[in-house]
């Protein structure tokens, strides 16, 4: 798959993501931004690096006047040819980088300065009709395969550019498997995949362990998919076991039980989970139970009313992965919380759709909300410039798929670089990046698994992890 059909959807991103050109010279577009508390022109300015007279000219009514915190201002953005970088990943800025240097040893590969990248992805170019901007434009703003790997690609072409420099020269390779077992199979007949260093997918289950057979002997990265993945001597796993994340919050929960032992427990679970939900009926054997099928979704706030109790704390704990749950569950539990009755949900379940926009932060945060998941909903000064940087170069703004795959590609790079070879994979050491953070360990069976999570802890509007604490 050439390189060069992606540039085409890239710009087709980029002329969807923006609008008309205003005339004015120098600027790409205008980005919305709402003013924090004790911020000053100065500071603003500084943040997008443009001047105080770029912000004037976009909003006059500013001259003479305080910054109000809330309100809304325009921002242009400069046409840049290189991204503004703010260090991120395995960096003086985040670590203590001789701490991590020191555990390094000469480079036993030093004339390496070639990095090659496979990406086998199910883009399904052939399915786009290029000769229908409207159509195109349509196909593109669903959720389907191709815009997740499109997604993925941009992200980790974001974290390609910024670990290229002139000792050091990346290549990557897309092929689009389109979903199907022939496909692959054709590829791995043509193509001799242990060229590369790495090979980033399949990106769906069953793809991946038809490709990573006996005869494939580079490392070759599970980038989004965990369950069932057979592993093999060379297989990476990105995200840490469910089981791993499970038992740290049940050390959580044994520790909040010696704080309070008198609390109402109540345990909300779907078909998915009733092993967690086993698990915590040995834990709380009185526990009062919903349990919701396929059938039935729905929980009955009449029952929750009935089954909590006043002057005690109420834990309840909901099982499920599905956002649609959660979201009504957590509305319906803010709706009962009163100064008589205290309401903490937890979940066990390892999910991401807890970082949902249909999801409020306050109502999370007004249930002191605690649960493990593979990234972190931060909104750190690090993500701000990224998504500038990822709006000037593809005209959107970077979702979750495309953040994990530019966290994924910084970490995978940086350990490869340090040691132009595989042993960056061997120490000890845990990476911080934008939203996720890596530490890759020998699994029981074969290959290595990343051993990194988060324990997230909404408390009114602040997060909280909760494995640094």
């Amino acid at each position: 798959m050439k390189n060069w059909i992606l540039n085409i959807i890239a710009v087709l991103f980029f002329q969807f993501g923006f609008s008309q050109s205003n005339g004015i010279e120098d600027y790409d577009s205008i980005v919305s931004y709402e003013i924090k508390k004790k911020e000053t022109l100065f500071n603003i300015s500084k943040k997008f690096k443009i001047n105080i007279e770029d912000i004037f000219l976009f909003n006059p009514e500013l001259r003479g006047q305080k910054l109000k915190k809330n309100s809304i201002i325009n921002i242009p953005l400069k046409r840049i040819k290189k991204n503004i970088y703010l260090d991120s990943g395995i960096n003086k800025k985040t670590i203590d980088e001789n701490k991590f240097l020191n555990q390094i040893t000469k480079n036993k590969n030093p004339k390496k300065n070639n990095i090659n990248l496979a990406l086998l992805a199910p883009l399904k170019i052939d399915e786009i009709e290029y000769d229908s901007i409207n159509q195109t434009k349509e196909f593109l703003k669903k959720i389907n395969l191709t815009t997740i790997s499109i997604d993925f690609y941009n992200g980790m072409k974001m974290a390609i550019d910024e670990e290229s420099n002139q000792d050091i020269k990346i290549n990557l390779d897309v092929f689009d498997t389109k979903n199907r077992i022939d496909v692959i199979k054709m590829l791995k007949e043509k193509i001799d995949f242990n060229n590369y260093d790495f090979v980033i997918g399949p990106l769906i289950t069953r793809n991946f362990n038809f490709f990573n057979s006996n005869n494939i002997k580079t490392k070759v990265v599970s980038p989004l998919i965990t369950s069932n993945v057979e592993l093999r001597a060379n297989t990476i796993i990105t995200t840490a076991p469910d089981s791993l994340k499970r038992k740290f919050v049940y050390k959580i929960i044994d520790e909040m039980i010696e704080l309070k032992n008198d609390q109402c427990v109540l345990i909300i679970s779907d078909q998915e989970n009733e092993k967690t939900k086993n698990e915590l009926l040995m834990k709380f054997p009185n526990a009062e139970k919903i349990d919701l099928s396929d059938e039935n979704l729905f929980v009955d706030p009449k029952i929750t009313d009935s089954l909590m109790y006043a002057n005690k704390e109420n834990w309840v704990f909901l099982e499920t992965k599905r956002s649609n749950i959660i979201s009504s569950v957590s509305s319906l539990l803010n709706s009962q919380i009163n100064e008589e009755r205290k309401i903490k949900l937890i979940s066990s379940v390892s999910v991401e759709n807890f970082d949902n926009p249909n999801i409020s932060y306050e109502k999370l945060g007004n249930l002191n909300f605690i649960y493990p998941s593979n990234s972190f909903p931060s909104q750190s000064e690090a993500l701000n410039v990224f998504k500038l940087n990822f709006l000037n170069q593809f005209g959107s703004y970077p979702n979750r798929i495309s953040i994990k795959a530019y966290d994924l590609i910084k970490d995978l790079l940086e350990r490869f670089i340090y040691y132009r070879n595989y042993n960056g994979f061997d120490i000890d050491y845990e990476s911080n990046l934008l939203n996720n953070k890596y530490n890759y360990k020998e699994t029981d069976q074969q290959g290595l698994r990343n051993q990194s999570f988060y324990i997230v802890k909404h408390k009114e509007l602040e997060v909280i992890d909760l494995t640094n604490k």
